[in-house]
């Protein structure tokens, strides 16, 4: 064979080989490259598939979530509600509001009600047995009959009751009349025991001083309107203090020979006293304290020793 022969069949070999080659690497890429998809297709599946039952739980745990959310929502509602239960119970100026039933009228600024007994916040009227005091207990009267609700109101930051147990409170008819203020407004109380005297401010305080036309003596008796008008002194019957020492025959007139507690006509103006005098209680069994004694226990009509036990002024 010619050389140019054996070139031809060397060439033919060499592209058989090369075919050859070129379609057992394809075979085997297909081979190896099948399997290492399938498998990285699982895998990935296997990564991003959860099983049913973790799906259960977890919606199991977001539904107890929701449910612990929906019991705080519940529980804030239900605070919501105390909230709004106790917001119908509060004054947003003022403070705690409650009501109950007129039972009595004490005087110008106590009352009896079915809550208890309750001192009216802010002001002070005529003490009884003075003038002006039963004009004051009537305008309460006149406003609030027995039986009739009031509203009691207890400001922030007030003491809730006084020495005495009464209620610190406003008092105020259910058409909102404000009693404390309408016994200023009329000339019957002056504005008193408040952030003035040294007790707790109360935010009606400003407005309490402004409306007050009463007048309050040295020795810490309300003059009603009424009573300086007519010229009337603090005694329930119209007479000044002179004339009642001198009806009662106690002796000398009001403030002179020493008598000093001829100045007072009753026990309760006595321990209002900012003059130093002694507030009791006078034993009538001791001849120091006789004469006073007798004062407060029958010479001011205001039975000062209201148990009998020879003590006045307790």
């Amino acid at each position: 064979m010619s050389q140019r022969g054996l070139m031809k069949v060397f060439v033919g070999l060499a592209v058989v080989c090369v075919v050859g080659l070129g379609f057992a690497s394809f075979g085997a890429s297909d081979a190896v490259g099948g399997p290492v998809s399938g498998q990285g297709a699982e895998t990935a599946a296997a990564e991003f598939e959860t099983p049913a039952s973790e799906v259960e739980d977890d919606l199991g745990s977001d539904s107890e979530i929701d449910g612990d959310e929906a019991n705080s929502d519940s529980e804030g509602g239900s605070e919501s509600g105390a909230a709004a239960d106790a917001g119908s119970a509060i004054d947003a100026e003022d403070g705690i509001v409650t009501t109950a039933a007129l039972i009595s009228v004490t005087d110008g600024d106590t009352i009896k009600t079915t809550a208890g007994n309750v001192r009216v916040i802010g002001i002070d009227t005529p003490e009884r047995g003075e003038c002006g005091y039963k004009a004051a207990a009537k305008t309460i009267k006149a406003l609030v009959r027995k039986g009739d609700s009031v509203r009691l109101i207890l400001p922030n930051a007030q003491n809730d009751t006084d020495h005495y147990g009464r209620l610190l409170r406003y008092v105020e008819t259910t058409s909102g009349v404000d009693i404390g203020l309408e016994q200023l407004t009329t000339g019957n109380a002056v504005a008193r025991y408040d952030s003035r005297d040294g007790y707790p401010a109360h935010p009606r305080e400003a407005a309490y001083h402004q409306a007050t036309i009463a007048k309050l003596t040295s020795s810490g008796s309300v003059i009603t309107t009424r009573c300086k008008a007519s010229g009337a002194g603090s005694s329930a019957s119209g007479s000044s203090n002179s004339g009642a020492a001198i009806s009662s025959g106690s002796g000398s007139s009001s403030g002179s020979g020493g008598n000093w507690w001829l100045a007072y006509s009753s026990c309760t103006q006595l321990k209002k006293n900012t003059v130093g005098d002694p507030i009791g209680p006078f034993n009538r069994d001791k001849a120091a304290e006789a004469k006073i004694y007798d004062w407060f226990a029958n010479g001011t009509g205001n039975h000062g020793d209201g148990d009998d036990d020879g003590l006045a002024c307790e």
